[in-house]
């Protein structure tokens, strides 16, 4: 049996899918794309998602396990920790806590949205050709409009904090903060920046093989909680 097509009105709807967590937080990443997706999913996401969402509870909206291992999650929680100057930072069960009971909720300190806002599998791999024909013609419809809400979205909030990952994204996300001048740190591993109330942090992409713990140690050494006013 043929699954019902998705209305104009899905398709607006999941196209405005904000992010994970609390907007006032101190700490927002910026992302590409979530991860996964499929027309499933993008039905599930139509019926039971908000605008902003809590991470938790997206997960159990989507019929996954509470504990499922997203490494991109336990490196965001790595960070937030070791900029907190938590002690243990480092420590594999910390992080996992962290991830479970404090990432992408709505009373805690982070928020995590994306340049694009459906998820996919694969760079190159496009699940969704019933809503667009292809992908380049989605990111050339959808992506300058999110730019300019990302942009006004940071203005509004002035998150203390932005960790925009992805390499391939750089020149996009220096788009949201024209006018600001990134400047290189360690070896060129990052790109920082400020604009008003906010770090922005260009990194490479969230993944324990390219942002290992000596660079998140020497971003929190830099810039966390010691060297920052909470």
């Amino acid at each position: 049996m043929e699954e019902p097509r998705l209305s104009k009105e899905d398709i607006e709807r999941v196209l405005k899918f904000k992010g994970y967590g609390n907007k006032s937080g101190r700490y927002w990443f910026l992302g590409m794309e979530e991860g996964g997706g499929s027309m499933d999913q993008l039905r599930k996401r139509v019926c039971s998602f908000d605008p902003v969402e809590e991470l938790e509870s997206a997960i159990i909206k989507l019929g996954f396990d509470i504990d499922i291992y997203v490494p991109t999650w336990r490196v965001m929680s790595k960070l937030v920790l070791a900029m907190d100057g938590v002690a243990e930072w480092q420590e594999k069960d910390r992080a996992k806590r962290y991830q479970a009971k404090n990432l992408g909720r709505f009373g805690g300190d982070t928020f995590l949205t994306d340049l694009m806002p459906l998820p996919c599998p694969r760079l190159n791999e496009w699940p969704y050709d019933a809503i667009y024909p292809t992908k380049a013609e989605y990111i050339a419809e959808v992506r300058p409009n999110r730019i300019e809400w990302l942009r006004s979205e940071m203005s509004k909030f002035q998150p203390p904090f932005v960790i925009c990952y992805g390499k391939g994204n750089w020149r996009y996300y220096k788009e949201i903060f024209y006018g600001v001048d990134f400047k290189p740190e360690f070896d060129e591993k990052i790109l920082v920046g400020k604009r008003g109330n906010s770090l922005i942090l260009l990194v490479y992409f969230l993944s324990p093989d390219l942002v290992k713990t000596e660079l998140i140690g020497q971003i929190a050494n830099m810039f966390g909680a010691k060297n920052q006013s909470r």
